[in-house]
């Protein structure tokens, strides 16, 4: 057990030592402000997802909770929808809460305890509020990806017996589509009034689905109010399917007491983030819902009194797609918003510094060569452990940190790798830390969040909620006593994950078990010393610090024709540090010797067209079939 000192959470990783031993099951790491002991909720009585809220209400009952941005206008242009936004209104949390009383009181009598509801909609506010509502009656919230088209839909939907599926209007036409094969679902709930008389509710009616408005059911539950009956803390919270890139989706069971663990052991004063997330703070709320890492924080937000003020990725800027231009420009969902914390997967700030650098090099000279200082600047003051440039030279990117509001104290990533050239660029341009966390849904995403301080590129500590182990990868030569190899000198490993935050396991349909399903439940969760453990497959090392770093995934491995291992996401994250390349994709097959990469090209490489003699303004095929471009 190597436990390191609790308040390395206040000071740079690098400045603890931890103390422990390593023995044949691995190593373990573990946070807490007594060894030994997980923190399971952030209040003894938040228990559940809906006590998380009913105590929270007591607590910040007049501050605002959320807030939306009302559609002024919808104007088509090229075949495509584009929005005029108007001002955020809010609520406070007493009248969110009364929202969500309201909405439950109607669905108890459409859902038993127990039961199943489904929603299939972007992120927005009555996503929570919906939720919300079937929590206080003790029914599990099923959640389903928006991008995810009929057949995955119709999967989900059927095998998580849901009874009744709460949906976006534009989701509607799906759901009808696929009405004639659903085993068991009887009502669908609309976000939108229009949606319910639409062609798409008309045809869904037609085979005996109940089609009713969200409007009207909270009308209805203020008209006849019923008690609360939310379920007990180690019952199904969420059924949360994942994207299913590669066959079915598959559905994790995550209960009540996972949720309060992860919302606990991210805000509790000793927490990485606990700074941040405080009454009156504000988080912008547009990543989808159906993804545990922005579940679990807005769950976090409610139970701390934070502002969530919802948004859309395609009008998050000013210049976003769903954005009509006019003159002056509509601000964007952020800068209308300004939020203190700011989540973005790491696609999203790789964009973000393409954009920044073809811009820097269009500036006019002295302008360049002012914001390349900063950059610089900014760069130095990482390598050292600060944050941002000189005050002096940081007022270049002003312009830039009024697209985001200007007020975010925090940006936060996960879900994937973030290069340090990306994180570099952001911290100094929005002068605040860059922190990356990391987990699974199966672990209900919080297991370990950086330390705002230092800047040591990895995923940080684990949580007060977690524990991590790691087990020797003799395939990979990975293992835990690399420590004593004076040339790795640190332990490395399969990542196992452990504590209370690890979910109930994969759902298994009784009538049809999916045999790799079952293997999974069996073989990925695991109990070592009375802890429940979940095993990730991905390859990390224990820094001096007691970080953890994630160096590779035993999935992203090939052995190509010669013997030798290529990790995909290495040659990945290699082709991103160039400002040229944007969303690539690394493939290999064991039958060849090398690996094939496809490339998506920022704008910046327009510039090699001109020393390609090419006219920077042709067309992208002929400016990426050239040999001299592809060349360079």
């Amino acid at each position: 057990l190597i436990t390191p000192n609790m308040q390395c959470l206040s000071r740079p990783a690098a400045a603890v030592t931890p103390v422990g031993k390593t023995d044949e099951k691995g190593v373990l790491w573990k946070i807490s402000s007594t060894p030994g002991e997980f923190v399971t909720t952030l209040h003894p009585t938040m228990d559940t997802c809906y006590s998380s809220l009913a105590i929270a209400v007591q607590k910040y009952a007049e501050l605002q909770a959320v807030g939306s941005r009302p559609v002024l206008t919808r104007t088509m242009v090229d075949g495509f929808e584009k929005l005029t936004l108007g001002p955020y209104e809010y609520i406070t949390y007493a009248q969110y809460f009364s929202r969500v009383e309201a909405i439950g009181a109607v669905l108890s009598s459409y859902l038993s305890a127990g039961d199943t509801a489904m929603i299939y909609a972007d992120t927005q506010l009555e996503w929570m509020l919906s939720a919300f509502g079937c929590w206080r009656n003790g029914s599990i919230v099923a959640t389903c990806y928006a991008t995810l088209g009929e057949e995955g839909a119709l999967f989900a939907i059927n095998q998580s017996r849901a009874k009744l599926v709460i949906a976006d209007a534009k989701l509607l036409r799906i759901l009808a589509n696929i009405a004639k094969d659903f085993e068991t679902l009887k009502q669908v709930v609309t976000l939108t009034d229009e949606a319910a008389d639409s062609a798409a509710g008309i045809l869904l009616k037609s085979h005996g689905i109940e089609v009713s408005k969200l409007s009207d059911v909270e009308a209805a539950g203020r008209a006849a109010p019923t008690p609360p009956q939310p379920a007990k803390p180690e019952t199904p919270a969420v059924l949360m399917y994942t994207s299913g890139t590669t066959g079915n989706p598959k559905g994790v069971l995550v209960s009540h007491a996972n949720v309060t663990a992860a919302v606990g052991g991210s805000t509790v004063p000793e927490a990485a983030l606990a700074q941040y997330i405080t009454p009156g703070a504000r988080f912008l709320a547009y990543l989808p819902l159906a993804h545990i890492m922005e579940f679990v924080l807005e769950m976090s937000c409610f139970s701390n009194g934070m502002t969530i003020g919802y948004g859309g990725v395609g009008t998050i800027l000013p210049t976003a797609p769903k954005m009509l231009q006019s003159t002056p420009p509509q601000v964007g969902d952020a800068g209308a918003f300004g939020p203190t914390l700011f989540l973005a997967a790491p696609a999203v700030l790789d964009g973000l510094c393409s954009w920044g650098k073809c811009n820097i090099n269009a500036a006019p000279g002295p302008i360049k060569a002012w914001f390349k200082a900063a950059l610089q600047n900014g760069a130095d003051n990482y390598d050292v452990g600060g944050v941002g440039a000189t005050p002096l030279l940081g007022l270049i990117f002003k312009p830039v940190q009024k697209l985001l509001g200007g007020r975010v104290a925090v940006i936060g990533t996960g879900s994937a790798p973030l290069g340090v050239e990306i994180a570099k660029f952001c911290q100094s341009v929005f002068n605040c830390p860059v922190i990356q966390g990391y987990g699974l849904t199966e672990t209900t995403a919080t297991t370990c969040i950086g330390l705002p301080v230092g800047n040591e590129h990895c995923v940080g500590p684990p949580q007060v909620s977690s524990c991590i182990r790691l087990r020797d990868w003799e395939e990979g030569n990975y293992r835990t006593s690399d420590i004593s190899d004076p040339k790795i000198g640190m332990s490395r490993g399969e990542i196992l994950i452990g504590g209370p935050c690890v979910t109930m396991g994969y759902l298994v349909d009784p009538k049809n078990p999916d045999p790799e399903v079952v293997a999974k439940n069996r073989d990925d969760y695991v109990t070592i010393d009375g802890v429940r453990y979940f095993c990730t497959g991905d390859v990390g090392q224990f820094t001096a610090s007691g970080a953890v770093q994630i160096i590779d995934r035993k999935k992203d491995l090939v052995k190509l024709q010669m013997g030798e291992y290529v990790a995909l996401s290495k040659v990945e994250n290699a082709l991103k540090a160039s400002r040229f390349v944007s969303v690539p994709l690394v493939h290999a097959l064991s039958t060849k010797s090398y690996c094939i990469a496809l490339v998506c090209p920022t704008p910046a490489a327009r510039e090699l067209a001109k020393a390609a003699g090419i006219a920077q303004d042709a067309p992208w095929p002929e400016i990426c079939a050239n040999a001299e471009v592809t060349k360079a």
